[in-house]
């Protein structure tokens, strides 16, 4: 099999979900076992290298292999060959690494001693599952394995150890691998900065956190880090940097950021900076932490928060002036804004105030806006009894989702009547969403022994029955027997 083919198709199941039985060998220990028996080394390290990237993987791979049983497992030819491999000691580094995941624990203890012979970064991070292991014999030579790697060539060996490492550290016997990691990180010859690079965030983290760090470099990683938590930590060391040393551009650079994380650090910079003029600047920002500071700031100020929301026209304002409070008249000129972010906005905006102008916003259920037609949905309080059915005729998606939810909220018997009529239309989402809704009514309507809660009967009027009757025969085909049953017997 070429080495392209041995990662995809390791990849393929390492995806699947996994929902291997008690007694089932989990397919992705029998690929590996098959790679190792066939004798390609090179085949091999690519897996490795594959499950290397995987931590979660890895670690979950090492508790199934452990409880597998046994007897089972090495029944298989592709298994029974790689341990006699194992057993002969010409082992790949592939079996070698299969062995350190054997129910033996002797086995393990041999296995562990073959990694610390041919230390190969493909290893080590079995070499950090080995050192939590519940047998004495098997985690002291494991940890003094890893421990002698990561000190005799960290830049080498510590890049290989943290992803598995920073999941384990929590372990009951994980601390020991949580302080190797530690003492390694700040050894002069670690390569923190290839490891800011890192595709695993855990890593990532752990290196920023660790380094010490210019400023320039903070900044670099608070603008362009990929993940939320590391730029938040990137941009509160440089922000608190800039207070210190009177940075005032760096602040202002950082709070033009288009991540909110970064840019309330660097307005809080500001303010601790004496630069309050600057912050009320951004009290109609798109986020809504960042905003709150803002205002906080104009309260200082003297600002009039509520006449300066009401001056702009911008999503952040519309917000905005939601959060505070206040006679919301100018929203609804906004309903009919040509943009369709401000009309949603606006629509939200009301119904948070409690203001909403039915009259007005029904209409926008119609809106050219998916967006809208769905804060319109959520918005309007008083639905006439027919708009839901006239939605649900409609062409578009948006509009028939807006009709079905808002016959949910006219009762029971609509909500029925409503599942049973998308369940055989052409829009396949929302015909198994109305599958599953008749599933749960019909299923509330069974009284049975151990369910505690009474039975709520669906009241269907004498104008309504004949109608789910009909609805009912059409979608029966598309319903299991016994919601089908269940359905009929209560609509008589």
């Amino acid at each position: 099999m070429r080495h392209d083919a041995v990662v995809e198709e390791l990849e393929r199941l390492l995806d699947q979900p996994h929902r291997v039985g008690w007694d089932e060998v989990e397919p992705v220990l029998l690929l590996l076992a098959g790679i190792d028996a066939s004798g390609d080394e090179a085949a091999g390290s690519a897996a490795l290298a594959t499950l290397a990237r995987r931590p979660r993987e890895l670690i979950r791979l090492d508790a199934v292999a452990r409880r597998a049983l046994w007897w089972k497992w090495t029944r298989r030819p592709e298994v029974s060959r790689s341990l006699s491999r194992f057993g002969e000691g010409i082992a790949s580094p592939l079996g070698i690494a299969l062995a350190t995941t054997h129910g033996d624990g002797r086995i393990r203890e041999r296995a562990v001693r073959e990694v610390i012979a041919r230390p190969l970064p493909e290893l080590v991070p079995f070499l950090v599952l080995r050192s939590g292991d519940w047998v004495r014999e098997v985690r002291a030579a494991a940890g003094a394995g890893l421990a002698e790697l990561l000190h005799d060539d960290p830049a080498r060996y510590l890049p290989a150890a943290l992803g598995v490492g920073l999941r384990v550290e929590r372990w009951l016997r994980g601390s020991f691998v949580r302080k190797q990691l530690l003492a390694t990180a700040v050894d002069a010859r670690a390569p923190l900065e290839s490891l800011l690079e890192s595709p695993d965030r855990e890593v990532r983290a752990f290196a920023f956190g660790v380094g010490t760090w210019r400023l320039d470099r903070k900044v670099s990683v608070a603008l362009t880090a990929p993940d939320v938590r590391l730029r938040s930590a990137a941009a509160e060391a440089a922000a608190r940097d800039c207070v210190w040393t009177g940075r005032v551009e760096v602040l202002r650079r950082l709070a033009a950021s288009p991540h909110a994380e970064v840019r309330v650090q660097a307005l809080t910079g500001l303010v601790r900076a004496g630069r309050d003029a600057e912050v009320v600047a951004y009290l109609d920002d798109t986020s809504s932490l960042v905003r709150a500071l803002a205002r906080a700031v104009a309260s200082r100020e003297g600002v009039d928060v509520p006449a300066y929301y009401r001056s702009r026209v911008t999503a952040g304002a519309i917000d905005g002036f939601a959060e505070v409070g206040g006679d919301g008249r100018h929203l609804v000129e906004l309903l009919a804004h040509p943009s369709a972010t401000i009309r949603a906005r606006a629509v939200r905006a009301l119904r948070l105030l409690e203001q909403v102008p039915d009259d007005r916003v029904r209409p926008m259920l119609r809106d050219p806006s998916s967006a809208v037609v769905r804060e319109a949905t959520v918005a309007v309080r008083s639905v006439p009894e027919e708009l839901p059915w006239e939605l649900l005729a409609d062409e578009r998606r948006a509009v028939r989702l807006a009709g079905y939810r808002l016959a949910r909220r006219i009762g029971p018997v609509a909500e029925l009547r409503a599942a049973l009529t998308v369940v055989v239309g052409e829009d396949e989402r929302l015909a198994r969403r109305g599958r599953a809704d008749a599933v749960r009514m019909s299923r509330a309507l069974e009284s049975v022994p151990w369910r505690r809660r009474t039975v709520a009967p669906l009241e269907v009027g004498v104008e309504e029955s004949p109608v789910l009757r009909a609805l009912l025969a059409r979608a029966a085909v598309e319903l299991d027997e016994q919601t089908g049953y269940l359905l009929r017997e209560h609509l008589g």
